[in-house]
């Protein structure tokens, strides 16, 4: 909250640098919030879409390269959520 457009950028960046990593990742989404009132505090959101159940379990296995995602903007994060939905 109220780090500015520099530090939104950056996490945005990593977030899009997913697309280009291993993972299977056939749609990619992110974005500032364009809702804040309903958005219970968070200000960036992401979608990414697998072909699979599959896919997206072996994208999430790889737990050295999502910890390097996440220790690149750990720092800026207060929370995160991440929902699965087959």
């Amino acid at each position: 909250e109220d780090l500015g457009d520099a530090v939104k950028d950056e996490v945005l960046g990593v977030i899009r640098g997913i697309k280009d990593g291993p993972a299977a990742v056939e749609q990619l989404t992110c974005g500032e919030n364009f809702s804040p009132a309903r958005a219970k505090g968070f200000s960036v959101a992401s979608l990414a879409v697998f072909k699979g159940v599959a896919e997206m379990e072996a994208a999430e296995s790889n737990k050295e390269l999502v910890e390097s995602h996440k220790e690149k903007v750990r720092e800026y994060l207060d929370g995160v959520i991440v929902i699965d939905f087959v």
